[in-house]
């Protein structure tokens, strides 16, 4: 008896210490948007990878946008370590928000629009001009129509820019703004002549009826969603954020490699955590959308060269007085501008590299 007591003993101090082992694992509190960039990290948490490099993520998907993140990590800075975003509501939003850039998530261009209604007549012209042939519109057909948009975010600078090639500004139209809401449910009530989306609301404003006028790609942009992480927490626990980009760069070299392969957790992710179903064929299309760049790549477009910026420096810089000349019109009392944006000295491509043993053990 006595040993049967021993060994019941023995086993219920094995499972005491494999729970308490479990909830000592290092933590990381992520938010990403419903999108493909949470698409990527949710993949990667469903097959943990997380626990196999030694830490808990705690993930939360949102269904607002970046500017929102923006203002959540003001309220509360532990209210996420890690967040992705695009550079538009990094930069408008970006005051007292201390975070470095780690990683770019995707390029989302192909996946960001200007919509029309079908039957508008913003698609009875075209652009005449060399670079933009295939840009539909007139400044007749634009100026006082309301757009809906969805809050300061890279589909209203992709907006702008368009309304840029007719000699146009926000002044010229109206917008409504929806950051917080679901803005599907505003487009059905068919009060808008056109809006400005990204992906997974693009597609669902096609299927109501919406017609792509341009994409941010057809215009020559580029929208990378970067990956951020709480300057703190990262110099804190920097082996912890190598992890994480670690097992974000494991589903991302899937996409790479073997994309037909994702379609069916594509589908489920979106049904699961928003109650949207898509066909196959629109998973695909839409993860086709999102270009993505391997680990080994990005630790070169990273790595500075002696006292010259690195290519993501560059395209910062870039994209930064781009926005701020493209939105100079736009009155919104979210706009918050930090002065952190004048330099790159945010950009940190020390967990990237770091990131490269990890990733190879998974």
């Amino acid at each position: 008896m006595n040993s049967f007591f021993t060994k019941i003993l023995c086993v219920c101090a094995l499972m005491l210490s494999l729970v308490c082992g479990a909830a000592e694992l290092p933590k990381i509190k992520a938010t990403f948007l419903l999108g493909h960039e949470g698409f990527l990290l949710w993949y990667a948490e469903q097959k943990g990878w997380d626990r196999k490099l030694g830490f808990n993520l705690e993930l939360t998907i949102a269904e607002y946008n970046g500017l929102a993140l923006m203002k959540q990590y003001r309220r509360d800075q532990s209210s996420w370590n890690v967040t992705c975003t695009s550079h538009v509501p990094f930069i408008m939003g970006g005051k007292d928000v201390f975070v470095e850039v780690i990683a770019i998530a995707n390029d989302e261009a192909a996946a960001t629009s200007v919509l029309a209604l079908a039957d508008s007549d913003v698609f009875k012209s075209k652009v005449d001009d060399e670079y933009f042939p295939n840009v539909y519109g007139s400044p007749e057909s634009i100026k006082g129509r309301t757009f809906a948009v969805k809050g300061v975010s890279s589909a209203i600078y992709t907006l702008a820019r368009w309304l840029d090639i007719f000699g146009l500004d926000f002044n010229d139209v109206k917008l409504s703004k929806f950051p917080d809401s679901d803005i599907i449910d505003e487009l059905k009530k068919n009060r808008y002549y056109g809006t400005a989306l990204w992906s997974p609301d693009l597609n669902d404003a096609l299927k109501l009826g919406y017609r792509e006028v341009v994409t941010a790609e057809q215009l020559g942009m580029v929208v990378p969603r970067t990956i951020k992480v709480d300057e703190k927490f990262a110099h804190e626990n920097p082996e912890l954020v190598a992890k994480f980009l670690a097992m974000y760069f494991k589903a991302l070299q899937i996409q790479i490699d073997d994309i037909d392969s994702l379609v069916d957790d594509y589908q489920l992710f979106y049904k699961q955590l928003a109650g949207r179903e898509y066909t196959k064929q629109e998973c695909l299309d839409d993860l086709k959308k999102h270009h993505v760049t391997s680990l080994y790549e990005q630790i070169k477009l990273f790595d500075q060269q002696g006292n010259r910026r690195s290519w993501v420096q560059n395209l910062e810089k870039e994209l930064t007085s781009n926005v701020l000349v493209a939105l100079k019109s736009l009155d919104s009392n979210d706009i918050q501008i930090s002065n952190r944006i004048k330099s790159q000295k945010y950009i940190n491509n020390e967990y990237i590299k770091m990131a490269k043993k990890y990733f190879e053990e998974l």
